[in-house]
């Protein structure tokens, strides 16, 4: 009897180590933010332990035309010569405008509001919004990839009637995307489909 005992706490050790799948996530190096105070308060947040991000903000006005710029650098770690940049600037309101009215800016909408409170017309009402323990679609296939370096730097601008900008948040994220052993696989791509009652 002592023996099977024996057997299956090392089975059981065993399998536990074999439940982990490996998968390419990211690992925050740094995380820098600022707002205006005048008009707008954020912090961001990152768990590692338990992957997500948490995004609050504070509007202490009213909005009435923002602009976000993103400027994003992923780089091979193994060879810096494989570097893909993107660099662009869209408009909240044309993005509001986009989720009330297509199918797809509804279906991702819909997946974002189940993480909390979100902005969801222009003018941004004063108030408080939030995004708690967000984190996107997981596939397993992504351990595939080559670990990355990725540098992501963030600004949003308050544009006034004259389209005169003034920047109200300026963020700037550093890290790598590395493979490691996870037992917490978030859903896959079929997770973003709406849950029927």
């Amino acid at each position: 009897m002592m023996n099977i005992l024996v057997l299956l706490q090392i089975l059981l050790a065993l399998c536990h180590g074999t439940l982990a799948e490996k998968m390419l996530r990211p690992k925050f190096k740094e995380i820098k933010f600022w707002s205006e105070e005048k008009f707008v308060s954020h912090k961001v947040t990152y768990d590692h332990a338990d992957p997500h991000l948490n995004f609050s903000m504070e509007v202490h006005q009213e909005l009435h035309d923002v602009d976000v710029h993103f400027e994003v650098r992923i780089t091979n770690k193994l060879d810096p010569t494989y570097t893909t940049t993107l660099n662009t600037t869209l408009n909240v309101c044309r993005i509001l405008n986009f989720a009330n009215k297509s199918p797809v800016g509804r279906l991702i909408h819909g997946f974002m509001r189940e993480y909390g409170n979100i902005i969801d017309n222009c003018p941004i009402p004063k108030g408080s919004y939030f995004i708690n323990k967000f984190w996107w679609p997981e596939d397993p296939t992504t351990a595939i990839l080559p670990e990355l370096e990725f540098e992501i730097h963030y600004q949003a601008n308050l544009l006034d009637a004259s389209k005169k900008r003034t920047l109200i948040m300026n963020d700037h994220y550093t890290g790598e995307f590395t493979v490691q052993d996870v037992n917490n696989l978030k859903p896959g791509i079929f997770a973003m489909l709406p849950k029927t009652v």
